[in-house]
């Protein structure tokens, strides 16, 4: 079974566009260091038509490399003995295909002529959905009492938009209580969160909203997506951490 204890996605000059540990150890940072800094040396040059697409670290450590157009994926992953060839056949399958989503879902970011790494903070949520949405559990409806305990660890918090979410967001969008509810926060805002999510079929954490509304509204955002996924617009998951690194 594939553990996968780090993702780095970098840009074609070399600048690292988002990375996410699950429990790489200080020596693989060190290593994954090195690496990222002869990326910024020689820039995509120095993958060379897929020369460069695995890196042994040791100890049953590897790095694995897949080069989209405009992006490369590396993964730093622990393969199974027995069933290499199969899991490091799986993780490249895996990898390409989340590359290709980023390249699409951020193509005007990527465009962007000044690099601007905020820019790319929802990739880390889309890692969560891509590689381990097996590893979610649905909070369901009448259990949100146990959100005070995951807010603990609020990049545990998922939120998904349900198939008919769109337009029961357009309902409830007026809505006095959601008026109530969202106070000062501009509706305008929200509706880009809402947009986004929709744009690049993704989640969004709740680690997300406090990074974009602030840390000091966390109370005010919980009660909004508690009252929307009562009715029918997200779905709640919690994402164990734990569950990776074990």
């Amino acid at each position: 079974m594939v553990r996968l204890k780090a993702v780095y996605l970098i840009k074609e000059e070399g600048f690292v566009i988002y990375n996410q540990s699950f429990g790489a150890t200080e020596q693989d940072q060190d290593m994954v260091a090195s690496l990222l800094m002869a990326l910024r040396s020689f820039g995509m040059e120095a993958l060379g038509e897929g020369s460069l697409s695995k890196v042994d670290f040791g100890e049953g450590v590897d790095m694995i490399l897949e080069t989209g157009n405009r992006l490369v994926a590396m993964a730093v992953v622990v393969l199974d003995k027995e069933h290499k060839e199969r899991e490091e056949y799986d993780i490249r399958k895996d990898l390409l295909k989340f590359v290709r989503r980023i390249e699409e879902s951020y193509a005007e970011e990527l465009d962007d002529p000044i690099f601007q790494k905020s820019a790319f903070s929802g990739v880390g949520t889309q890692i969560y959905q891509h590689f381990f949405r097996d590893k979610m559990s649905r909070i369901h409806n009448n259990q949100f009492a146990s959100l005070n305990e995951y807010l603990k660890y609020p990049t545990t918090l998922l939120f998904e938009i349900t198939p008919r979410g769109g337009k029961l967001y357009k309902f409830y969008r007026e809505f006095p209580k959601f008026t109530e509810l969202i106070g000062d926060i501009q509706k305008e805002d929200f509706d880009k969160l809402i947009n986004s999510m929709q744009d690049k079929n993704s989640m969004v954490s709740f680690k997300d909203c406090l990074d974009l509304f602030g840390e000091q509204k966390m109370d005010q955002i919980l009660d909004i997506f508690k009252f929307l996924t009562n009715r029918g617009m997200f779905e709640a998951y919690n994402f164990e951490r734990i569950a990776v690194e074990s």
